[in-house]
């Protein structure tokens, strides 16, 4: 007869530490354990622990860093949303989802690397992260969630990995500081306003799988200036280039590409 292991979870800190060294043997961050706790300065989860459950650091508006061990396989929802003062964080190799809003609002955090085996980025993860500059993708990454990197005013991503296939609504709009983008030709999708008001985005290639350009994808990209569109493109919907000072015979279109009366709208 096997033996499960047990789950061994710290429930609650409310003390006044700005220290604070989670006991070995912890297995599990227990929800909003930490969650507005104003003197916690710095965290350091044992060995062992898995899981990082939802909003478990939410508004530790002082925390400047935790040290996470390899053994995490999950971080939870809204797990540091708030986090005003984090500005790294590294997330270990187990960890194959990044949840939603688990990084919103950490605006100090300025540099992220999502490792290998990550599949999936949800809704909002790193919304409103307005330090952030620059964040390494992996290869295994399928799926960027809506708003994932929403109001990301410095991030710079030039090339997306080989793998996506999707990319949500709203995940990249207001990252002002986007200056070129190309995806990658694994994308099937991508959704309604994904780079709108992307001020300084000059340059786009879209791959050949895409059907549809959807309604405000690039809407107030006012620098954007190059768009290399696919061959197979059906549809321009409402919007899609409004306010970027193009006009429709600024871009390839394919014969037969129907395109709303507002697409180009300035």
């Amino acid at each position: 007869m096997s033996s499960q292991p047990f789950t061994i979870t710290f429930e609650s800190y409310t003390g006044r530490d700005a220290d604070v060294v989670v006991p070995a043997g912890v297995t599990k961050i227990g929800r909003r354990a930490f969650t507005n706790n104003r003197y916690v300065r710095t965290v350091r989860l044992p060995e062992g622990v898995t899981d990082i459950d939802d909003e478990a650091f939410s508004s530790c508006v002082n925390m400047t860093q935790v040290i996470i061990p390899s053994t995490v396989e999950r971080i939870g929802a809204g797990a540091f949303k708030g986090c005003w003062r984090l500005r790294e964080i590294a997330i270990p190799a187990g960890v194959t989802q990044l949840e939603e809003r688990a990084f919103a609002r950490c605006r100090s955090l300025t540099s992220v690397e999502v490792p290998e085996g990550v599949v999936q980025i949800d809704e909002a993860c790193f919304q409103h992260c307005g330090a952030l500059e620059s964040i390494a993708l992996p290869s295994t990454l399928e799926r960027i969630g809506a708003n994932a990197f929403y109001d990301c005013q410095k991030l710079r991503v030039s090339r997306l990995p080989e793998h996506l296939d999707t990319i949500d609504d709203e995940a990249f709009r207001g990252c002002k500081a986007l200056g070129e983008i190309e995806l990658p030709e694994s994308v099937a999708w991508v959704g309604q306003r994904c780079f709108k008001d992307c001020t300084e985005l000059y340059s786009v290639v879209l791959p050949q799988r895409l059907e549809f350009i959807e309604e405000g994808v690039f809407e107030g990209c006012s620098s954007l200036g190059a768009v290399v569109v696919p061959n197979g493109l059906t549809h321009v919907e409402a919007r899609a280039f409004a306010g970027t000072g193009l006009v429709a015979d600024d871009i390839a279109l394919p014969e037969g590409c129907l395109v709303a009366p507002d697409a180009f709208e300035s």
